[in-house]
């Protein structure tokens, strides 16, 4: 087999000419390329809108394809709940909160330091106690209390008027010889209201004309009356009606402290008898100052 000789010239082959360059196999199909990116445009009956035949080969353009596609580009997704999206103002607004709350709580905070918001001496808040009790020192002062004791407890017995109730065997009070008259004496008064009294007593007074009142019996109101209470319905009873005992404004009778000793030196009794204030307290006795409250 003899070597072919490369200065013999070129071979001659049957193989078709292949067209060489860099744009060889775009040019063997731009002919077809043209034709599918063509438009013919059809009117709604299926004829071409262009009878005189006008249409040449790539006169639509590179453009037609995506032409053809624009209509179901332009259709959009059904919308779902949950992927709206959020207003614009909405979100400003969330953004101006945050940014106030981080703003306050960084000037406010004071980095959370005990000794910043724990107070160094702080003050004590005072224990608000019992009131005080009146102390009233003058006999318009002790009536105008006892007036309204004497409405609320006395005058279920002893009648608004002080009359008393004879058929129940209750002695007034009103002209009685020992609210204003010869038995009167302060320490007696006072452990009357103080204990109450039982057993028979004698009582004078111009408004009846009984004057034995067999065993009356008067309930103790030493739980349910204070000292300047008793006093003070005492000065009422012993000026009040027809009773005048105590002339001088400045100076009466029956005090606070009368009570309060009276109170202090029997502390908790029975209740006393007529018999008994005759003979352990006369007219002259007085009890032992207590200390004062």
């Amino acid at each position: 087999m003899s070597t072919p000789n490369p200065n013999d010239g070129p071979i001659s082959t049957d193989a078709p000419v292949v067209p060489t360059g860099g744009d060889s196999v775009q040019d063997l199909h731009r002919a077809q390329m043209a034709q599918m990116n063509d438009p013919v445009m059809l009117t709604a009956d299926g004829v071409d809108d262009n009878p005189e035949g006008h249409d040449e080969a790539g006169a639509g353009g590179s453009d037609s394809v995506q032409g053809m596609h624009g209509v179901l580009m332009r259709e959009q997704a059904e919308p779902r709940d949950g992927f709206e999206p959020v207003p614009f103002w909405v979100a400003i607004v969330c953004g101006a909160l945050l940014m106030w709350g981080g703003y306050y709580i960084g000037a406010n905070s004071a980095d959370f330091r005990a000794d910043v918001f724990d107070e160094a001496n702080p003050v004590a808040t005072p224990v608000v106690g019992a009131a005080p009790e009146p102390d009233p020192q003058t006999v318009e002062e002790l009536k105008a209390i006892g007036s309204k004791k004497y409405a609320a407890i006395c005058a279920a017995c002893h009648l608004p008027e002080g009359v008393g109730k004879p058929a129940e065997n209750i002695p007034p009070l009103d002209g009685s010889n020992w609210v204003s008259g010869d038995q009167a004496a302060a320490p007696r008064l006072a452990r009357i209201v103080l204990y109450g009294l039982k057993g028979p007593i004698e009582v004078k007074s111009p408004v009846v004309s009984k004057t034995s009142w067999g065993v009356a019996a008067m309930p103790a109101h030493s739980e349910q009356l204070k000292d300047y209470e008793i006093a003070s319905v005492l000065i009422y009873v012993r000026n009040t009606w027809s009773n005048k005992a105590d002339p001088d404004d400045k100076k009466p009778a029956i005090t606070t402290a009368i009570v309060r000793a009276a109170r202090t030196k029997d502390g908790k009794r029975d209740s006393v008898t007529a018999a008994e204030l005759l003979d352990k307290f006369p007219r002259d006795y007085a009890d032992p100052p207590a200390p004062k409250k």
